[in-house]
């Protein structure tokens, strides 16, 4: 067991399981910063995933199938903004009306495409290619893991870094905060609160097609029914563990990909029940939200014992 840990091919998977996962927590972590809870990330993905295969297909482009695909999930999360920010309507209602459109018109546009409701294997889509890092690729260990992945999942690490900078860095970033934490306080100091909102969106949405691309164009070959299987809802749960912050949540999502290869482990080694180790990230994940957020409730208690103390003393 333990050479299936110390092995170096485990530790590439751990970063290739994490990418999706982790474009869908820097999707969160937008959303957490604008103030907006959005439970329609899962379904964004699933669309995007869905629509960079048929239109590379179509095209013969890759790069069209993917600038399209980033659109549809701009445009998805604009929908959502519209009945959640200007029609008013419940947060959460809105998303899940999302993830159930995305549900069954995917599957609705995928047999008019294919005549299969299970995948797009009829359809000749192209794929991101995995990408050797000069230099890197030739060290130890270290080639092996950082070397040779797919090209999305060092977008999506650029993407992270680039964001991260954006809201901590730059006047934008802080107005988008500034909207998150008090809109009104915003409005007042004459901030656009619904703009700046819509600009996260729109990260969100360009987060959720890169994250749906890789699992239908790099991860996979081709697209599969409900393949996001519950990635963009596990964001949520990594976005609490890093309180919007994207570079937490890009670790906290190694936690995820971590997990999920430990799955391919049992899978090969044990006799537990299939149904069980497909269960085992998403329980794992659980189970480390919950230690987290005990220990940080026992941290507050303890600042207020201190805070109380110093007061009377």
């Amino acid at each position: 067991m333990m050479e299936f840990f110390l092995s170096p091919t485990f530790w590439k998977t751990v970063l290739a399981s994490t990418t999706p996962v982790m474009l869908a927590t820097l999707a969160a972590n937008m959303m957490t910063k604008s103030g907006i809870f959005n439970l329609a990330i899962e379904g964004t993905m699933l669309i995007c995933a869905l629509t960079g295969v048929v239109v590379s297909a179509f095209t013969q482009n890759l790069w069209v199938g993917c600038i399209v695909s980033v659109l549809m999930g701009i445009f998805i999360s604009f929908v959502f903004g519209y009945f959640a920010l200007i029609m008013k309507g419940a947060m959460n209602a809105c998303g899940v009306a999302v993830n159930l459109i995305a549900s069954g018109g995917t599957v609705f546009v995928l047999v008019m495409l294919t005549g299969s409701k299970a995948n797009s294997s009829a359809l000749k889509s192209l794929t991101f290619p995995n990408i050797n890092i000069p230099f890197i690729e030739d060290i130890p260990v270290l080639g092996t893991i950082l070397s040779g992945q797919n090209m999305v999942t060092y977008i999506a690490w650029f993407v992270v870094a680039l964001t991260s900078w954006m809201l901590y860095k730059t006047k934008l970033g802080i107005n988008i905060r500034a909207v998150g934490e008090n809109p009104s306080a915003a409005k007042t100091a004459g901030i656009n609160v619904l703009f700046h909102q819509f600009v996260a969106l729109a990260i969100c949405g360009v987060a959720c097609a890169f994250g749906g691309m890789y699992l239908s164009m790099g991860a996979l070959k081709s697209f599969t029914t409900g393949m996001v299987a519950g990635r963009g809802y596990m964001s949520l749960a990594m976005d609490a563990m890093s309180q919007g912050n994207p570079i937490v949540g890009c670790l906290s999502s190694l936690l995820y990909g971590f997990s999920d290869t430990i799955t391919v482990y049992l899978q090969l080694y044990s006799k537990i029940d299939l149904k069980l180790i497909e269960a085992f990230p998403y329980l794992f994940i659980i189970v480390v939200l919950v230690i987290i957020q005990a220990i940080r409730k026992m941290v507050e208690r303890r600042k207020e014992k201190l805070a109380s103390l110093s007061q009377a003393a």
